[in-house]
């Protein structure tokens, strides 16, 4: 019961900055507060009043899962066969031979606990950026999410400066998967070179990654976050009937795994696969099936642009491009011209280095999409609007293709 009073408690003294927090599952009271000390002390003489002839139990550390996530099975026991626990992951281990071994400011935020514990500032350091690097070795834990900060947090500021209010839990899943990137910032990356024309390689043009950006594709035009042509309009935010649905619906915030039992409450599945779920006849690849699934639509139109793109490279700027979704930075000199990127391609000493503006525009995109595997639920519209656009921007053929309005 007095558990229970100071979860309460806890959220009424907010506005009084009285500090509680769960750290490393343990409950930390702010003694030196004159009126929390008042009200704690209220808060077990009624408990002790309301409550006689209650033998007096041992003192046991009450834990994260339990005190927060009762349910069952234990949340700590799903977070820890997630991605977001696999302390051998890539995303964890990449700087560890660094000299030294840290993990830089523009990476700690999602690489590391230390890293968005600062980004909130919980440290007591500025909020909404990374002072300094993080120290290897970490992952993102019950506390990195589930902490004093990020308990209020309702908005989201995404790379193109545009902030999402009135979020709810899954504002905090957003502060990471919001992709780094925007269609500004690709096009300040070409105008910082001050190309001649739109397909003129220039081996100062870097690739511009979007990194992680599902969290950005439901959100569609609204932020930004894939490469919109300026001639074009774009889907926003994407609802489904009337409602938008929270990362949370349809994901598992602690396992990671899809709540398929959500697409269930509307769509009968054909083969038990999400990816065969459609909404409308509209007929967007031209293969005269309006039957498949949105994701096989989707599909072909990408296979489409990374064509274009390879025809581009090879025809317009005369150097073979490929592309390897797995080893940074993702587009290759494809050296044999065999439109496959091989484990000896796939260098840093073999990274594209002829990129034209035009060039850059759909590759930005390409990559985009096919760093969001989600892509086709999290805002199918938008999806096939960018794909559209960059196949016919550069030089692809459209005419079987219909573009979403």
């Amino acid at each position: 019961m007095q558990l229970e009073f100071l979860s309460k408690l806890y959220h009424n003294l907010q506005s009084q900055k009285e500090k509680i927090s769960l750290s490393n599952g343990s409950l930390l009271i702010n003694w030196k507060k004159p009126m929390f000390i008042v009200l704690f002390v209220i808060a077990l003489f009624l408990t002790a009043c309301s409550t006689p002839n209650i033998p007096t139990q041992p003192a046991v550390e009450v834990t994260c899962p339990e005190l927060v996530c009762p349910e069952q099975p234990r949340y700590e026991d799903l977070w820890s066969s997630s991605a977001h626990a696999d302390s051998s992951a890539e995303a964890f281990t990449h700087w560890d031979q660094d000299d030294p071994p840290e993990i830089p400011v523009e990476c700690a935020k999602c690489h590391s606990r230390p890293g968005f514990i600062d980004f909130l500032g919980v440290d007591e350091s500025f909020t909404q950026r990374v002072d300094q690097p993080a120290d290897v070795g970490t992952t993102i834990t019950c506390y990195t999410c589930h902490n004093e900060a990020s308990i209020d947090m309702t908005s989201a500021i995404f790379p193109s400066g545009v902030r999402v209010r009135d979020l709810d839990s899954e504002a905090v899943c957003i502060q990471c998967h919001q992709g780094r990137t925007s269609t500004s910032i690709v096009e300040a990356a070409i105008r910082g070179v001050n190309p001649t024309g739109q397909d003129t390689s220039i081996q100062e043009i870097s690739f511009v990654d979007s990194h992680s950006p599902s969290g950005a594709t439901p959100f569609g035009s609204v932020v930004h976050v894939g490469y919109e042509y300026s001639q074009n309009n774009y889907a926003g935010q994407f609802y489904r009937g009337d409602e938008f649905f929270s990362c949370l619906r349809c994901h598992n915030q602690h396992s990671l795994e899809l709540k398929d039992e959500t697409c269930s409450e509307c769509h009968t599945i054909a083969g038990n696969d999400i990816k065969n779920i459609r909404v409308d006849t509209t007929d967007y690849d031209g293969d005269g099936d309006v039957n498949e699934g949105i994701a096989s639509e989707i599909d072909t139109l990408k296979a489409a642009l990374l064509a274009a793109i390879q025809s581009y490279g090879e025809n317009t700027v005369h150097t073979p491009i490929g592309y390897d979704a797995v080893n940074y930075p993702y587009f290759f000199i494809d050296v044999n011209s065999n439109g496959i990127i091989e484990p000896e391609e796939a260098i840093r000493e073999n990274w594209y280095d002829a990129w034209s503006p035009r060039l850059l525009r759909a590759a930005y995109n390409y990559n985009y999409i096919s760093h969001d595997p989600g892509a086709y639920a999290h805002n199918s519209d938008y999806i096939l609007q960018l794909l559209y656009d960059s196949i016919d921007d550069i030089g692809g053929d459209v005419s079987l293709f219909s573009r979403p309005q």
